[in-house]
């Protein structure tokens, strides 16, 4: 029988989810991670950094920095070679005395003064120089690599390329500006270069030199080799540019330059002609026909970064990999929790969130975070191996519900447990109607059989039995013995439920115990509803799929209380109050067993009690009910006499005469 006093919060201390979470979230971890260490990283920073500013967009850049730009169409004008190194120097004196009596905080000339000029032109440059005394002016460090005659490469030796001495002595500093270079951009400079001997650059010198005029505090890393992520503000030309041409004719004209008033002016390369450009730089505001951003304009972006405190805040290393891991634990655990298609819409909308929340940050608080891994690597290795799992779990859950129903060729019950289950692949709590069915004197059948005659004898009485509880919406959840479990599970519709099951209790009386026929045997029936966890019971491998719980006991002690009425069918008044109550007689409120509160039985298989005999029952009934027990015996006697194989009848005549079956008004089981 269905005697299960297990506790299920007693079998594990840890579930088997969450086992299964911890297997599916370790695996998704080391599947990202080992990634993480590949070159795929990568894409952070050129796929995740390019879309980042792609939905952040063009940012106004701080009205601090202005570029006084060195290009081709200047050149024309001025009449001089298109290579600036080779413009007489005594343009540029006539630039650093505009640009200083304009106002200007300091100035940066982005142009090596390696070798020496005209020696008039060098002398009123220098002057020029002494007179701003606010003027950077830049060097250059060169690499030199060191080979071995094999080839191999054993060393680099940096070589710092300063301005010639007459010119780097009238200079307000000399610094340089350098870029670190990757596959995919630069992305970054360095604020003290350790090729330059630890000493600042030139973006650093500037914003030095204007945070001072304007009372700001200086804050930026300024150890040896300490570097800047740069937050690029758009494509070439957002940060304000005039031309060099432009700026010496009002220069000339005796106008000055209220634009560049208390601010850094950088002179440099700044060309808008890509085939022209030959100190550019790919970033992710390069555009498609080839324009990069010069190098003046990022020396432009790093001192505005300074200076309104705006430079990227870049998630990377040991940060970064913990995010992401982070990130692939919640998606894992998600996937573990969730059926696979609620889990593949929760990835998806949690990977928008993310994206949404990695915009934010970009945006407003100028956080770069990593993007690629976790909304397009974490998502497709954690959905692949949680399908994986799933796949495992699905077929060895579908492995035992095989065992427990059969094959089940049409799929019916076998795909409704399986999608009961998909969402807790241990088990759920579920509201459900149990029909407890027993094959009366089943051991008496079998004695004498042979084992394989007993199974044929089974299997031929499932083939009748099973159809019916399936049509009706059941599901055989427990074949122990000659004794099934059958569940109705309610979802929305109760009274439907209770409806189904008693309907198909019926349908299973009359094959069973009226019809007859091959396949069929004498079999009693209970039917009780309440909570029912059904999962997985056991250890380890030795699993099984049954349903538990109070309300499956107490189904087994209302068909167990038929025999004992001599009756085929009854229900517990939980069941019964979804019917008309013509098609149901009550039998009173039982006691069994190792229960505290009596459960109202009523009779369900009517067709063969007369009307009056009903009635009388019924009124006989109240009686005892009512603790009337002479007049009740009285009652019951009289039904005996009349009907004398009506057996509900001499049972609760001789529960009037015998006190140990009563207590007050309800009928004590104690075998039952």
């Amino acid at each position: 029988m269905y005697d299960y006093g297990i506790d299920w919060q007693e079998i594990s201390g840890l579930s088997r989810l969450w086992k299964r979470t911890l297997l599916l979230v370790v695996l998704s971890v080391i599947g990202v991670g080992a990634l993480w260490l590949t070159p795929l990283q990568g894409l952070e920073r050129s796929t995740g950094l390019t879309a980042l500013y792609a939905f952040r967009g063009i940012r106004t850049p701080p009205d601090s920095v202005v570029i006084v730009a060195l290009d081709a169409r200047s050149a024309q004008q001025l009449g001089v070679p298109r290579r600036p190194d080779l413009w007489p120097r005594r343009l540029h004196a006539a630039m650093i005395d505009g640009l200083y009596d304009s106002g200007a905080v300091a100035i940066g000339f982005d142009l090596l003064f390696e070798q020496e000029g005209d020696p008039q032109d060098d002398q009123a440059l220098a002057s020029a120089l002494r007179r701003a005394g606010n003027v950077v002016l830049a060097e250059r460090v060169v690499r030199h690599l060191i080979h071995a005659e094999e080839g191999e490469l054993l060393a680099g030796m940096d070589r710092l390329i300063r301005p010639f001495d007459l010119l780097a002595e009238a200079a307000w500093v000399t610094a340089p500006f350098l870029l670190p270079k990757t596959l995919d951009g630069v992305f970054e400079f360095w604020t003290f270069p350790t090729g330059a001997g630890g000493n600042p650059s030139m973006p650093v010198r500037l914003y030095e030199r204007w945070a001072s005029h304007h009372g700001h505090q200086s804050d930026y890393p300024a150890g040896a080799g300490d570097r800047l992520a740069l937050n690029l503000y758009g494509p070439f030309g957002t940060v304000p540019i005039i031309s060099y041409a432009d700026a010496l004719k009002r220069f000339s004209a005796g106008t000055r330059l209220p634009e560049v008033a208390d601010k850094v002016v950088l002179v440099g390369l700044a060309e808008p002609n890509q085939s022209l450009q030959f100190d550019a730089y790919r970033t992710p505001y390069s555009t498609p026909d080839g324009v990069d951003i010069n190098g003046v304009e990022l020396a432009a972006t790093a001192i505005a970064n300074m200076a309104e405190g705006s430079s990227l805040i870049r998630l990377a290393g040991s940060s970064a990999f913990m995010l992401v891991c982070l990130w692939t634990a919640f998606l894992a655990v998600m996937w573990s929790v969730a059926r696979a298609d609620v889990a593949a819409v929760g990835s998806v909308i949690g990977v928008a969130a993310y994206g949404v929340a990695a915009v934010g940050l970009f945006t407003v608080l100028f956080v770069w975070p990593p993007l690629i891994f976790p909304m397009l690597v974490a998502p497709i290795v954690v959905a692949g191996i949680g399908m994986a799992l799933k796949y495992r779990f699905a077929r060895g859950r579908k492995r035992r519900l095989q065992q427990l129903i059969g094959n089940d060729e049409r799929g019916g019950a076998l795909s409704r447990l399986g999608r009961m289950l998909d969402t807790r692949p241990e088990g759920r709590v579920v509201r459900a109607v149990c029909l407890s069915s027993d094959i009366a004197a089943y051991t008496s059948r079998a004695e004498g059989m042979s084992p394989s005659d007993a199974r044929d004898m089974l299997n031929q009485y499932l083939a009748e039995f099973l159809p019916i509880v399936e049509s009706h919406g059941g599901d055989v959840t427990d074949l122990v013995g000659d004794s099934l479990m059958s569940l109705w599970v309610v979802g929305h519709d109760e009274a439907g439920a209770c409806r189904s099951a008693v309907e198909a209790a019926l349908q299973l009386n009359e094959k069973m115990n009226r019809i007859g026929g091959e396949g069929t045997l004498p079999t009693r029936f209970g039917l009780h509803l309440g909570d029912v966890f059904f999962g997985e019971l056991g250890v380890g491998e030795r699993l099984e799929i049954r349903p538990v719980g109070d309300v499956v006991n107490t189904a087994s002690r209302v068909q167990s209380a038929c025999k004992t009425l001599g009756v085929n069918m009854l229900a517990s008044e939980l069941v019964t109050r979804y019917l008309d109550a013509e098609r149901v007689c009550a039998v009173g409120a039982f006691r069994f067993k190792g229960k505290s509160e009596p459960v109202p039985l009523s009779m369900l298989d009517l067709s063969d009690l007369p009307a009056e005999l009903k009635h009388r029952f019924e009124a006989a009934l109240a009686l005892f009910l009512a603790e009337q027990i002479e007049e009740a015996k009285s009652a019951f006697a009289a039904i005996s006499d009349q009907w004398p194989s009506y057996v509900p009848a001499h049972f609760f005549l001789k529960a009037c005469v015998v006190p140990a079956l009563r207590d007050g008004g309800t009928v004590v089981l104690t075998r039952a």
